[in-house]
């Protein structure tokens, strides 16, 4: 079977980059950018059923003229440098100690040659969203774990990023305490108009193909399925009749996701009754605010833009890159033992992701070139005389006290609002100014009773903004008693979303006592529990802990860019969700390209190349090219947002999928 997504692209990748990394050393690498738009195999090597048999050619995309130009490029270090004068010792700073900055700092720890790295954060717990609270039951004899935050990684398919998070786990010799879920995925449900609608499932078999033809015919949820259907069947039709070419970047503007969806489907209502609780479940956000280039359906929305040939497919350039450096890692071959031995599609660790980032916290404190102030909320930054000083308060034994450091170099991982309006002077970034992140409230409920989900057994459910009374402003419900990996006290356990969207422009958010009693009245609607069923609860309000990527997110981060250059000059770096993608593995890929950018003063391959050894493109990524031959391997950049400032396609490569 011909793999038709670009994720098969780079599972073929990943297995072709081992291959090399194992049999050889690294390659030597030219200055020259190897151009040539002839076909070459990216790998043969045995792969899953879906690749198997079948072997993938790159083809160089062209620019309008059809012939790339052929281009050398030598990086040269622009702004801030990798080194101090007179062989000082450098002064690192990063700001925020979630998952994004703890990544960071891990990386620098490791990487940043004579490099001293200071960690801030205002909460006297490092962790950021992770975490986790141990609350006794009824009877007070045992203890139940609630977790607010991220407790389980899914990793079908290929995400680069997982390559990361293996590299961490191996760093910190946490990777035989990872525990996988084998076997179909947990049933997930979405709540419209007034009951649970379970959403169909891949595992093809009969009781699933005859529960989803049943659902579809009966469900008013699918309200619009069928025109849907023949909208997009229509759509690829033409498409397959009249195929397109590269077009020109002004093709690619922005959308909302509801627009883009909407148009596709040639109907509204299954945006609004099944897309946009997928959007309330991963970002908390207005279906039709969130932009289709920057979430979850930006291949699929890129693959609408772009109408290329049949069996061509777009991959992001950062992606192969990203393998490619990680396969020539320390940790090259125990990676791909991981990656070979997953065949699961969610991970987690007993206390669902707490060890993680616990470990990493521990990590850090046995670190020599190290510093963790905890309790430190950054006041300003400014830019003085090629440094940035960083003032903060300092909260210890209830007292606060003032400090300003200079250093010469910053990475920030907060939420793009907050730094905005740290820097000095005010309104430095407007670009950034101009973010925004949704408020939730998560509420974590145990019931002693066991059998309160009935039939309805899984990973938990949605709920649209088309559902009606939703009072409380539901986002979803989890059902953490069947998705946790570690021996739960008998009991049905549930963690409640609530806001989100919903609660933007709110200067005051419920009381704790009014969310759980919110959550509560709620899921009693929902799964049909008994008011008598009294419940252990706790309540935790994360603001702005979900950062929107709304429509003009590209140009807004574009903008940011030359802001940022403008005002330090290179030494202020950002990295995190507020810029690229959400979510645990994404946050920490960004960690991880900022130090690595930051400790070696320029772009990728970070591993197999010393200091100020040229770079050649074409054989950075081994067997595939740039769409456009000028694109240039740094995505990262002085200031995290490099990608950003270049023209789309010269972002992307083209590999074009064959039958052998």
């Amino acid at each position: 079977m011909t793999p038709k997504h670009s994720e098969d692209v780079l599972v073929s990748l990943l297995r072709s980059t081992y291959r090399n990394a194992r049999h050889g050393s690294p390659t030597r690498i030219s200055t020259r950018i190897s151009t040539s738009p002839t076909s070459r195999q990216l790998s043969s090597l045995v792969t899953p059923s879906s690749l198997l048999h079948s072997s993938i050619r790159k083809q160089v995309a062209c620019s309008r003229s059809g012939k790339p130009p052929r281009v050398h490029w030598v990086q040269s270090q622009t702004f801030a440098t990798a080194k101090t004068r007179n062989g000082k010792t450098r002064e690192i700073a990063v700001l925020g100690g979630g998952i994004t900055g703890l990544t960071t700092a891990h990386y620098l720890a490791r990487h940043a040659k004579n490099a001293h790295i200071t960690l801030y954060d205002a909460s006297p717990k490092l962790g950021g969203w992770i975490s986790g609270n141990l609350v006794s039951t009824h009877d007070k004899s045992d203890k139940v774990l609630f977790q607010s935050g991220p407790r389980v990684l899914r990793i079908g398919g290929l995400n680069p990023e997982i390559l990361v998070f293996y590299d961490v786990l191996l760093n910190l010799g946490i990777e035989k305490k990872v525990l996988g879920r084998k076997g179909p995925p947990p049933a997930r449900y979405i709540y419209y108009p007034d009951h649970l609608v379970k959403v169909p499932t891949t595992a093809i078999t009969l009781e699933n193909v005859y529960h989803a033809v049943e659902s579809f015919l009966t469900e008013p949820l699918y309200d619009g399925g069928f025109g849907a259907l023949k909208s997009i069947f229509k759509a690829y039709l033409s498409r397959k009749k009249s195929p397109g070419s590269l077009r020109d970047s002004s093709t690619f503007e922005d959308e909302s996701v509801g627009e883009f969806l909407g148009r596709l489907f040639g109907d509204d209502r299954p945006v609004k009754n099944i897309v946009s609780g997928m959007m309330h479940g991963i970002y908390g956000g207005d279906v039709y605010k969130l932009s289709a280039r920057q979430t979850i359906f930006k291949s699929l929305w890129r693959s609408h833009k772009f109408q290329s040939e049949p069996g061509t497919v777009l991959v992001e350039a950062k992606d192969p890159i990203l393998i490619r450096s990680l396969m020539s890692s320390p940790n090259r071959y125990k990676i791909r033992e991981l990656f070979e031995k997953a065949g699961v599609a969610t991970i987690a660790f007993e206390d669902g992701l707490l060890t993680l980032s616990n470990s990493l916290i521990q990590d850090l404190k046995n670190q020599k070139n190290v510093t963790i102030k905890a309790s430190s909320q950054v006041t300003s930054l400014k830019y003085e005389s090629g440094q940035v000083s960083v003032a903060s308060t300092i909260t210890a034994n209830k007292e606060k006290r003032q400090q300003t450091r200079q250093y010469d170099q910053v990475i920030s991982t907060l939420f793009s609002k907050h730094l905005a309006e740290l820097v000095q002077p005010k309104h430095s970034l407007p670009s950034l100014e101009d973010t925004h992140a949704v408020t939730i409230m998560v509420v974590n409920l145990w019931f002693p009773n066991p059998d309160l989900l009935g039939d309805n057994r899984g990973f938990g459910y949605l709920v649209p903004t088309t559902t009606p009374d939703n009072d409380e402003c539901v986002l979803g419900v989890l059902f953490d008693s069947e998705i946790e990996m570690r021996n739960n006290s008998p009991g049905t356990k549930l963690t409640v979303m609530l806001g989100g969207h919903y609660w933007d422009g709110w200067t005051h958010y419920p009381t704790e006592e009014m969310g759980r009693a919110m959550a509560l009245q709620a899921v009693q609607r929902h799964l049909n529990i008994p008011v008598d069923e009294e419940p252990v609860s706790y309540v935790r309000l994360c603001r702005e802990c979900l950062p929107q990527h709304y429509v003009g997110h590209h140009e807004r981060m574009k903008a940011a860019h030359y802001d940022l250059l403008d005002v330090f000059k290179g030494h202020l770096t950002v990295a995190g969700p507020s810029y690229t993608s959400i979510g645990v593995m994404p946050a920490m890929r960004a960690g991880f390209e900022a130090a690595m950018r930051v400790a070696r003063g320029r772009g990728p391959p970070w591993f197999e190349l010393e200091d100020d050894e040229p770079i050649d493109i074409g054989t950075l990524i081994h067997s595939m090219e740039p769409a456009l031959a000028n694109n240039v391997p740094d995505h990262v950049g002085a200031t995290g947002l490099e990608a950003f400032s270049k023209p789309y396609l010269n972002t992307l490569l083209r590999a074009q999928v064959k039958r052998p």
